[in-house]
């Protein structure tokens, strides 16, 4: 996208984020980012990727996730300089801090085991600080109704609604597509009912799109360390679980074990909660999902075909205390 932009849609784009801006350069920084070069310092520009059916439109879920955020300063996160809507031709755009770094990918095989461990371990303890961002409402984020850091109401079921309503969704879009028959649709829905329980949670913002190249990494003498996580334009209200599932089926090659160990270890010691923790009875649901929302309805049916080789599901937990050794999990 950012290719078809001439030069002086570019101008016309930083001015108006911006105004009086001086550019010295822009170059492609992805599909949809450019990096632009000001006089006085670097910024990235975005631009919009369309509508997610449960984020809502990518730069407004951006900027909103961003900006709720804004207080973590210490977090390895870009922050808002401005927005802009269209004009005439001009797409819309957001303007971001610039965070240098390696995407993560272009540097996996020169990184060590133990620098990887690390990178996971400082993933999970940012991811963690982002979770505990919450609001009553799922789905898309509402600009009337941004998730803070303060406890929120909860309403008692709502999570298991809401992740049956998306499983509803997708199963028909399987069947409309002849990846699911409807008897298979109407089982895959049962054998789910039967193993989801509440959390009795809010909802928390998640990061919603977690990939290796999401991952912005640098070297500091032997060590590589984490920079950046970027892409938050499929931020939403959802469960802390959506990111587990996401980082172990995208971070799934072997060349980031070590990564996937650390976030483990370390974003379990951030909570009591076992249904927040990166543990298999509370992420099965959530790959089940996102297996269907990525049109895999042959793996989720194996998934749900496997359910009662995991230990049965948690007791319902309250909204204020964690399950303790409930079912054999302690």
């Amino acid at each position: 996208m950012v290719e078809q932009l001439s030069l002086p849609q570019i101008e016309r784009l930083v001015h108006r984020l911006l105004p009086g801006a001086r550019i010295r350069d822009a170059a492609p920084l992805g599909v949809r980012s450019l990096l632009v070069s000001l006089s006085d310092r670097q910024i990235v520009v975005r631009l919009p990727a369309g509508v997610d059916q449960w984020a809502g439109e990518s730069l407004s879920a951006e900027a909103l996730a961003l900006r709720t955020l804004r207080a973590e300063i210490d977090l390895p996160l870009p922050t808002v300089l401005a927005e802009a809507d269209a004009v005439g031709e001009d797409p819309p755009a957001l303007a971001l801090s610039y965070v240098p770094g390696t995407p993560l990918p272009e540097v996996i095989t020169a990184i060590e085991e133990e620098s990887l461990f690390a990178i996971g371990q400082t993933l999970a303890t940012t991811l963690a600080r982002v979770h505990s961002y919450t609001t009553p409402h799922y789905g898309p984020l509402q600009p009337d109704a941004l998730p803070t850091p303060t406890g929120q109401p909860a309403v008692p079921g709502a999570d298991v609604a809401y992740l049956r309503h998306r499983v509803a969704v997708t199963t028909a879009a399987a069947v409309a597509r002849g990846q699911l028959t409807d008897e298979q649709r109407e089982w895959l829905q049962t054998r789910l009912a039967g193993w989801l329980t509440t959390t009795g949670r809010p909802a928390s913002l998640v990061h919603g799109d977690l990939h290796p190249r999401r991952l912005l990494v640098r070297r500091r003498e032997r060590d590589w360390r984490l920079v950046g996580i970027t892409g938050w334009g499929f931020a939403q209200a959802w469960r802390p679980a959506w990111d587990h599932v996401a980082l172990q089926l995208n971070f799934a090659d072997p060349d980031y074990f070590g990564l996937r160990v650390g976030y483990g270890a370390a974003y379990d010691e951030t909570t009591d909660r076992r249904y927040d923790q990166v543990r298999e009875f509370a992420l099965l649901p959530y790959r089940l999902t996102f297996l269907l929302e990525r049109e895999r309805a042959d793996l989720a049916l194996h998934i749900a075909a496997d359910l009662d080789t995991v230990q049965s599901p948690p007791v319902i937990a309250t909204s204020d205390e964690p399950v303790n050794g409930a079912n054999g999990y302690a």
